[in-house]
């Protein structure tokens, strides 16, 4: 029931990035003291205290909207898929995504679920790698996402993500099983608004750009 540093900052980071309204709110604030009650018959009373204290501060952030954050996730291990698929399952309308490949079967089948959800989802990748045994792309085209391929004699290298024209997630990481599990990767999230607008119009005009998979 005591949050660790890095907890409190993974559990604000996913505060502000959820962007949640005072309903959301309110209903978060309801359930740290209904997980509160649940165990004060095993907790002392100074802990139940101060859970109730350090969770409910992190709800209190001012004007969220505004707020500009930035986060860093790093492989191998876990860390940076695990950022990628929170950001893809709190997309709220939509979700760009543009990378070399795909071939993680926990990130594909995240993608999958925001398509179902109505999320509104596009893919750019390159060639290159796109058919190679293990590529997810053609089961993302497949599921009814809208792909675009760069067939050129280069590569589009790009490894990033636009979740509702508010967040990138930007790096060195692929999506990849063996970016997770061997190499030495990178993952920043910002919602700095200039940055998000940026990588906006650079996704577009690929999207203008490149041919239909």
């Amino acid at each position: 029931m005591v949050l660790s540093r890095n907890e409190k900052k993974d559990l604000k980071i996913a505060i502000l990035h959820h962007k949640f309204d005072k309903r959301e709110l309110d209903l978060l604030r309801s359930k740290i003291f209904d997980i509160a009650t649940e165990n004060q018959d095993r907790l002392s009373k100074d802990q139940l205290i101060q859970w109730i204290e350090n969770t409910s501060k992190l709800t209190l952030t001012k004007n969220q909207e505004s707020e500009s954050t930035n986060s860093s996730y790093f492989s191998p291990g876990t860390a940076c898929r695990s950022a990628i698929i929170q950001q893809l399952r709190s997309a709220k309308s939509t979700i760009r995504i543009c990378v070399f490949t795909i071939s993680d079967n926990e990130i594909f089948e995240e993608i999958i679920r925001a398509h179902k959800r109505n999320i509104s989802v596009k893919l750019l990748t390159d060639n290159d790698k796109s058919f190679d045994r293990g590529s997810d792309i053609e089961a993302i085209h497949k599921a009814g996402v809208p792909v675009k391929i760069d067939r050129t004699d280069s590569h589009m290298h790009h490894k990033f993500c636009i979740i509702d024209k508010e967040r990138v997630l930007t790096g060195s990481y692929n999506w990849t099983r063996s970016a997770a599990e061997r190499n030495q990767e990178n993952i920043i999230i910002s919602s700095d608004a200039k940055m998000a607008k940026d990588f906006v119009r650079e996704f577009d005009r690929l999207w203008e750009q490149l041919a239909d998979y």
